[in-house]
Protein backbone atom coordinates (compact mmCIF):
# COMPACT_ATOMS: atom_id res chain seq x y z
CA UNK A 1 0.00 0.00 0.00
CA UNK A 2 1.66 3.34 -1.00
CA UNK A 3 2.87 5.76 1.87
CA UNK A 4 0.61 8.83 2.34
CA UNK A 5 2.29 12.26 2.62
CA UNK A 6 0.81 15.58 3.84
CA UNK A 7 -0.48 17.88 1.27
CA UNK A 8 1.87 20.69 0.19
CA UNK A 9 -0.45 23.38 1.50
CA UNK A 10 -0.46 21.73 4.95
CA UNK A 11 3.35 21.73 5.13
CA UNK A 12 3.41 25.37 4.12
CA UNK A 13 0.94 26.21 6.86
CA UNK A 14 3.05 24.45 9.52
CA UNK A 15 6.18 26.26 8.34
CA UNK A 16 4.46 29.65 8.55
CA UNK A 17 3.19 28.96 12.09
CA UNK A 18 6.64 27.89 13.32
CA UNK A 19 8.34 30.88 11.66
CA UNK A 20 5.83 33.27 13.19
CA UNK A 21 6.36 31.81 16.67
CA UNK A 22 10.18 32.07 16.39
CA UNK A 23 10.03 35.65 15.15
CA UNK A 24 7.64 36.66 17.96
CA UNK A 25 9.88 35.05 20.58
CA UNK A 26 12.94 36.84 19.21
CA UNK A 27 11.15 40.19 19.23
CA UNK A 28 10.02 39.69 22.83
CA UNK A 29 13.58 38.76 23.91
CA UNK A 30 15.00 41.81 22.14
CA UNK A 31 12.50 44.15 23.86
CA UNK A 32 13.29 42.67 27.28
CA UNK A 33 16.99 43.18 26.69
CA UNK A 34 16.43 46.83 25.76
CA UNK A 35 14.29 47.32 28.88
CA UNK A 36 17.00 45.82 31.08
CA UNK A 37 19.61 48.16 29.59
CA UNK A 38 17.50 51.26 30.14
CA UNK A 39 16.47 50.34 33.75
CA UNK A 40 19.67 51.54 35.57
CA UNK A 41 19.52 54.89 33.81
CA UNK A 42 15.92 55.36 34.84
CA UNK A 43 16.58 54.39 38.49
CA UNK A 44 18.05 57.74 39.62
CA UNK A 45 15.01 59.53 38.15
CA UNK A 46 12.70 57.32 40.11
CA UNK A 47 14.87 57.71 43.24
CA UNK A 48 14.72 61.53 43.36
CA UNK A 49 16.85 63.90 45.51
CA UNK A 50 18.95 62.59 48.42
CA UNK A 51 17.62 63.55 51.87
CA UNK A 52 20.29 65.33 53.94
CA UNK A 53 20.79 67.64 56.93
CA UNK A 54 23.17 70.57 56.85
CA UNK A 55 25.60 72.33 59.18
CA UNK A 56 27.15 75.77 58.92
CA UNK A 57 30.90 76.33 59.10
CA UNK A 58 31.58 78.31 62.27
CA UNK A 59 34.62 79.76 64.02
CA UNK A 60 35.79 77.91 67.13
CA UNK A 61 38.72 77.93 69.54
CA UNK A 62 41.18 75.11 68.92
CA UNK A 63 43.73 75.75 71.62
CA UNK A 64 46.05 72.87 72.50
CA UNK A 65 44.90 71.66 75.93
CA UNK A 66 47.55 70.37 78.34
CA UNK A 67 46.03 68.30 81.18
CA UNK A 68 47.73 68.08 84.57
CA UNK A 69 46.85 67.22 88.15
CA UNK A 70 47.26 70.22 90.44
CA UNK A 71 47.09 71.04 94.14
CA UNK A 72 45.31 74.05 95.58
CA UNK A 73 47.04 76.29 98.11
CA UNK A 74 45.97 79.56 99.71
CA UNK A 75 47.15 82.84 98.26
CA UNK A 76 48.47 83.64 101.75
CA UNK A 77 48.58 81.14 104.62
CA UNK A 78 49.96 81.11 108.16
CA UNK A 79 49.65 79.22 111.44
CA UNK A 80 49.39 81.82 114.19
CA UNK A 81 51.41 81.20 117.33
CA UNK A 82 52.90 83.24 120.18
CA UNK A 83 56.38 84.76 120.29
CA UNK A 84 56.55 84.31 124.06
CA UNK A 85 55.48 81.82 126.70
CA UNK A 86 52.42 83.22 128.44
CA UNK A 87 48.88 82.29 129.47
CA UNK A 88 45.93 83.17 127.21
CA UNK A 89 43.69 85.79 128.81
CA UNK A 90 41.21 86.48 125.97
CA UNK A 91 40.17 85.17 122.54
CA UNK A 92 38.50 87.59 120.12
CA UNK A 93 37.49 85.30 117.23
CA UNK A 94 35.21 82.42 116.28
CA UNK A 95 35.95 79.32 114.23
CA UNK A 96 35.88 80.05 110.49
CA UNK A 97 35.50 83.81 110.98
CA UNK A 98 36.57 86.26 108.32
CA UNK A 99 38.96 88.86 109.73
CA UNK A 100 40.67 91.99 108.47
CA UNK A 101 44.35 92.84 108.65
CA UNK A 102 45.26 94.19 112.11
CA UNK A 103 42.27 92.65 113.91
CA UNK A 104 43.03 91.62 117.52
CA UNK A 105 42.70 87.84 117.82
CA UNK A 106 44.39 86.74 121.05
CA UNK A 107 45.52 88.48 124.25
CA UNK A 108 48.16 86.98 126.53
CA UNK A 109 49.00 87.83 130.14
CA UNK A 110 50.85 91.19 130.12
CA UNK A 111 50.62 92.58 133.67
CA UNK A 112 54.41 92.87 134.06
CA UNK A 113 54.86 94.60 130.72
CA UNK A 114 52.04 97.06 131.44
CA UNK A 115 53.66 97.92 134.78
CA UNK A 116 57.04 98.44 133.10
CA UNK A 117 55.44 100.67 130.48
CA UNK A 118 53.70 102.74 133.15
CA UNK A 119 56.94 103.14 135.14
CA UNK A 120 58.89 104.18 132.03
CA UNK A 121 56.27 106.79 131.17
CA UNK A 122 56.39 108.17 134.73
CA UNK A 123 60.19 108.44 134.57
CA UNK A 124 59.99 110.25 131.25
CA UNK A 125 57.47 112.71 132.67
CA UNK A 126 59.75 113.39 135.68
CA UNK A 127 62.78 113.95 133.42
CA UNK A 128 60.78 116.30 131.17
CA UNK A 129 59.79 118.42 134.19
CA UNK A 130 63.38 118.54 135.44
CA UNK A 131 64.66 119.49 131.98
CA UNK A 132 62.20 122.40 131.86
CA UNK A 133 63.34 123.61 135.31
CA UNK A 134 67.05 123.29 134.50
CA UNK A 135 66.66 125.12 131.20
CA UNK A 136 65.54 128.27 133.05
CA UNK A 137 68.30 127.91 135.67
CA UNK A 138 71.00 127.41 133.04
CA UNK A 139 69.70 130.44 131.20
CA UNK A 140 70.07 132.53 134.38
CA UNK A 141 73.47 130.95 135.12
CA UNK A 142 72.22 129.33 138.33
CA UNK A 143 72.89 125.73 137.17
CA UNK A 144 75.62 124.19 135.05
CA UNK A 145 74.97 123.02 131.47
CA UNK A 146 76.20 119.53 132.36
CA UNK A 147 73.23 118.90 134.67
CA UNK A 148 70.82 119.79 131.87
CA UNK A 149 72.55 117.43 129.42
CA UNK A 150 72.49 114.68 132.03
CA UNK A 151 68.73 115.03 132.39
CA UNK A 152 68.28 114.96 128.64
CA UNK A 153 70.23 111.72 128.48
CA UNK A 154 68.06 110.21 131.21
CA UNK A 155 64.96 111.28 129.25
CA UNK A 156 66.24 109.46 126.17
CA UNK A 157 66.83 106.36 128.28
CA UNK A 158 63.23 106.58 129.57
CA UNK A 159 61.93 106.83 126.00
CA UNK A 160 63.90 103.72 125.08
CA UNK A 161 62.42 101.90 128.07
CA UNK A 162 58.95 102.87 126.86
CA UNK A 163 59.65 101.46 123.39
CA UNK A 164 60.95 98.22 124.87
CA UNK A 165 57.91 97.87 127.14
CA UNK A 166 55.57 98.56 124.20
CA UNK A 167 57.38 95.91 122.12
CA UNK A 168 57.04 93.33 124.90
CA UNK A 169 53.40 94.28 125.28
CA UNK A 170 52.82 93.89 121.50
CA UNK A 171 54.20 90.33 121.69
CA UNK A 172 51.31 89.54 124.00
CA UNK A 173 48.68 90.78 121.56
CA UNK A 174 48.34 88.57 118.44
CA UNK A 175 46.91 90.42 115.42
CA UNK A 176 45.81 89.22 111.98
CA UNK A 177 48.73 89.85 109.57
CA UNK A 178 46.43 89.98 106.50
CA UNK A 179 42.78 89.67 105.44
CA UNK A 180 41.56 86.10 105.46
CA UNK A 181 39.51 83.30 106.96
CA UNK A 182 40.35 81.62 110.25
CA UNK A 183 40.33 77.87 110.75
CA UNK A 184 39.49 75.98 113.94
CA UNK A 185 41.00 77.32 117.17
CA UNK A 186 43.42 74.98 118.92
CA UNK A 187 43.56 76.54 122.42
CA UNK A 188 41.26 77.90 125.12
CA UNK A 189 41.40 80.81 127.54
CA UNK A 190 43.82 80.04 130.37
CA UNK A 191 46.05 77.77 128.27
CA UNK A 192 49.78 78.32 128.47
CA UNK A 193 51.17 78.89 124.98
CA UNK A 194 54.74 79.07 123.80
CA UNK A 195 56.49 79.69 120.48
CA UNK A 196 55.58 77.00 117.95
CA UNK A 197 52.21 76.11 119.51
CA UNK A 198 49.56 76.71 116.82
CA UNK A 199 46.65 78.82 118.06
CA UNK A 200 44.67 79.05 114.81
CA UNK A 201 45.33 79.01 111.06
CA UNK A 202 44.66 81.97 108.79
CA UNK A 203 44.21 81.61 105.01
CA UNK A 204 43.50 84.09 102.26
CA UNK A 205 41.40 82.01 99.87
CA UNK A 206 39.31 84.50 97.88
CA UNK A 207 42.12 83.89 95.40
CA UNK A 208 44.07 80.62 95.41
CA UNK A 209 47.21 79.18 93.88
CA UNK A 210 47.22 75.97 91.84
CA UNK A 211 50.57 74.21 91.51
CA UNK A 212 51.08 71.56 88.81
CA UNK A 213 53.78 70.11 86.61
CA UNK A 214 54.45 70.93 82.95
CA UNK A 215 56.32 68.28 80.89
CA UNK A 216 59.70 69.34 79.58
CA UNK A 217 58.55 68.87 75.97
CA UNK A 218 55.97 71.66 76.37
CA UNK A 219 58.30 74.29 77.85
CA UNK A 220 58.68 76.06 74.51
CA UNK A 221 54.89 76.47 74.26
CA UNK A 222 53.99 77.45 77.82
CA UNK A 223 54.37 81.11 78.77
CA UNK A 224 53.23 83.14 81.82
CA UNK A 225 49.85 84.68 81.15
CA UNK A 226 48.36 81.56 79.54
CA UNK A 227 44.77 80.72 80.50
CA UNK A 228 44.08 77.80 82.81
CA UNK A 229 40.86 75.98 83.71
CA UNK A 230 40.44 73.81 86.79
CA UNK A 231 37.81 71.26 87.80
CA UNK A 232 37.32 69.41 91.07
CA UNK A 233 35.86 66.00 91.68
CA UNK A 234 33.15 67.45 93.90
CA UNK A 235 31.97 70.07 91.39
CA UNK A 236 32.80 68.75 87.91
CA UNK A 237 30.26 71.05 86.25
CA UNK A 238 31.96 74.15 87.68
CA UNK A 239 34.96 75.53 85.81
CA UNK A 240 37.45 77.75 87.65
CA UNK A 241 39.41 80.00 85.31
CA UNK A 242 42.74 81.59 86.10
CA UNK A 243 46.10 82.65 84.70
CA UNK A 244 49.51 81.00 84.71
CA UNK A 245 51.80 83.33 86.67
CA UNK A 246 55.21 81.69 86.71
CA UNK A 247 57.32 78.62 85.95
CA UNK A 248 59.98 77.31 88.29
CA UNK A 249 63.61 77.92 87.37
CA UNK A 250 64.53 74.23 87.57
CA UNK A 251 63.39 70.99 85.94
CA UNK A 252 62.85 67.95 88.13
CA UNK A 253 65.36 65.35 86.84
CA UNK A 254 63.12 62.49 88.00
CA UNK A 255 59.79 63.51 86.45
CA UNK A 256 61.32 65.63 83.64
CA UNK A 257 58.79 68.36 84.36
CA UNK A 258 58.89 71.88 85.71
CA UNK A 259 56.66 73.20 88.50
CA UNK A 260 54.13 75.82 87.39
CA UNK A 261 51.86 78.09 89.42
CA UNK A 262 48.56 79.68 88.46
CA UNK A 263 46.36 82.18 90.28
CA UNK A 264 42.62 81.45 90.23
CA UNK A 265 39.85 83.73 91.62
CA UNK A 266 37.78 81.92 94.25
CA UNK A 267 34.99 84.31 95.30
CA UNK A 268 32.65 81.49 96.43
CA UNK A 269 35.43 79.86 98.50
CA UNK A 270 34.72 76.49 96.85
CA UNK A 271 38.42 75.75 96.35
CA UNK A 272 40.10 74.79 99.62
CA UNK A 273 43.84 74.56 100.34
CA UNK A 274 45.09 71.03 99.77
CA UNK A 275 42.32 70.15 97.30
CA UNK A 276 43.18 68.06 94.23
CA UNK A 277 42.09 69.52 90.87
CA UNK A 278 42.38 68.64 87.20
CA UNK A 279 44.02 71.61 85.51
CA UNK A 280 43.73 72.32 81.79
CA UNK A 281 46.35 74.68 80.41
CA UNK A 282 45.41 76.34 77.13
CA UNK A 283 48.49 76.34 74.90
CA UNK A 284 48.70 78.02 71.47
CA UNK A 285 45.10 79.33 71.37
CA UNK A 286 43.75 79.95 67.86
CA UNK A 287 40.32 80.46 66.29
CA UNK A 288 39.70 78.51 63.07
CA UNK A 289 36.80 77.29 60.89
CA UNK A 290 35.09 74.34 62.53
CA UNK A 291 32.81 71.59 61.18
CA UNK A 292 31.07 68.56 62.70
CA UNK A 293 33.31 65.52 62.63
CA UNK A 294 30.50 63.39 61.18
CA UNK A 295 30.44 65.46 57.98
CA UNK A 296 33.96 64.33 57.07
CA UNK A 297 34.37 61.96 54.09
CA UNK A 298 37.85 60.36 54.10
CA UNK A 299 39.13 58.97 50.82
CA UNK A 300 42.53 57.35 51.18
CA UNK A 301 44.89 59.91 52.67
CA UNK A 302 42.66 62.85 51.68
CA UNK A 303 39.63 64.37 53.39
CA UNK A 304 36.51 65.77 51.74
CA UNK A 305 33.18 67.36 52.64
CA UNK A 306 30.06 68.01 50.59
CA UNK A 307 29.13 71.67 50.26
CA UNK A 308 25.55 72.64 49.48
CA UNK A 309 25.53 74.41 46.11
CA UNK A 310 22.03 75.32 44.80
CA UNK A 311 20.35 72.08 45.92
CA UNK A 312 23.30 70.03 44.73
CA UNK A 313 26.11 68.35 46.61
CA UNK A 314 29.57 69.59 45.68
CA UNK A 315 32.55 67.63 46.96
CA UNK A 316 35.39 69.80 48.29
CA UNK A 317 38.81 68.71 49.53
CA UNK A 318 39.87 70.17 52.89
CA UNK A 319 42.93 70.21 55.14
CA UNK A 320 42.34 69.11 58.71
CA UNK A 321 43.82 70.45 61.94
CA UNK A 322 43.13 69.72 65.59
CA UNK A 323 40.13 67.86 66.94
CA UNK A 324 37.83 68.20 69.91
CA UNK A 325 34.78 66.11 70.89
CA UNK A 326 32.39 66.08 67.93
CA UNK A 327 34.17 68.76 65.87
CA UNK A 328 37.26 69.20 63.77
CA UNK A 329 39.38 72.17 62.70
CA UNK A 330 39.62 73.09 59.02
CA UNK A 331 42.90 74.72 57.97
CA UNK A 332 41.97 75.21 54.31
CA UNK A 333 39.16 74.49 51.84
CA UNK A 334 36.22 76.09 53.68
CA UNK A 335 35.18 79.53 54.88
CA UNK A 336 33.04 80.63 57.77
CA UNK A 337 29.32 80.64 56.97
CA UNK A 338 29.34 77.96 54.25
CA UNK A 339 26.68 75.24 54.39
CA UNK A 340 27.94 71.68 54.36
CA UNK A 341 26.13 68.34 54.51
CA UNK A 342 26.32 66.70 57.91
CA UNK A 343 23.97 63.71 57.56
CA UNK A 344 22.81 61.65 54.57
CA UNK A 345 26.27 60.97 53.19
CA UNK A 346 25.70 57.28 52.37
CA UNK A 347 25.60 56.94 48.60
CA UNK A 348 25.99 60.69 48.05
CA UNK A 349 27.93 61.62 44.90
CA UNK A 350 29.39 64.84 43.57
CA UNK A 351 26.71 66.83 41.72
CA UNK A 352 23.78 64.81 43.07
CA UNK A 353 20.53 66.61 43.86
CA UNK A 354 19.76 66.85 47.59
CA UNK A 355 16.78 67.74 49.73
CA UNK A 356 17.51 69.50 53.05
CA UNK A 357 15.26 68.28 55.88
CA UNK A 358 16.96 69.86 58.91
CA UNK A 359 20.09 71.24 60.55
CA UNK A 360 22.82 69.62 62.61
CA UNK A 361 21.95 69.96 66.33
CA UNK A 362 25.26 68.93 67.82
CA UNK A 363 27.19 65.72 68.54
CA UNK A 364 25.73 62.97 70.67
CA UNK A 365 26.95 63.15 74.26
CA UNK A 366 29.35 60.47 75.40
CA UNK A 367 27.82 57.56 77.28
CA UNK A 368 28.08 58.00 81.04
CA UNK A 369 27.10 54.90 83.06
CA UNK A 370 26.93 57.00 86.23
CA UNK A 371 23.97 58.92 84.80
CA UNK A 372 22.04 55.65 84.45
CA UNK A 373 22.73 54.66 88.03
CA UNK A 374 21.72 58.09 89.32
CA UNK A 375 18.51 57.97 87.25
CA UNK A 376 17.67 54.51 88.56
CA UNK A 377 18.29 55.55 92.15
CA UNK A 378 16.09 58.63 91.78
CA UNK A 379 13.33 56.50 90.24
CA UNK A 380 13.45 54.14 93.21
Amino acid sequence: MPESRPAPWLRLLVFLVISTAVAGGGLLFFRRQEAAKSAPAAAPKARGAQVVTTARVTKSDYALDLLAIGTVSADESIDLSSNVTEAVTALHFEDGQQVRKGALLVELSAAEEEASLSAAKSQLAEHDREIARLQSLVKDGAAPEARLEERRTLAEVAKQNIREAEARLADRRILAPFDGWLGLRRISVGALVSPGVVIVSLDKIDRVKIDFGVPETYLGLVKPGAEIEARTQGSEDRIFKGTLTQLDSRIDPVTRSVAARALVPNPDLLLKPGMLVMATLRVQPRVSPSIPERSLVPVGSKSFVFVLDQDKAKRVEITLGRRKPGYIEVLSGLKEGQLIIADGLVGLQDGMMVKVTGEFKGPVKAFNPESLSSTASSAN
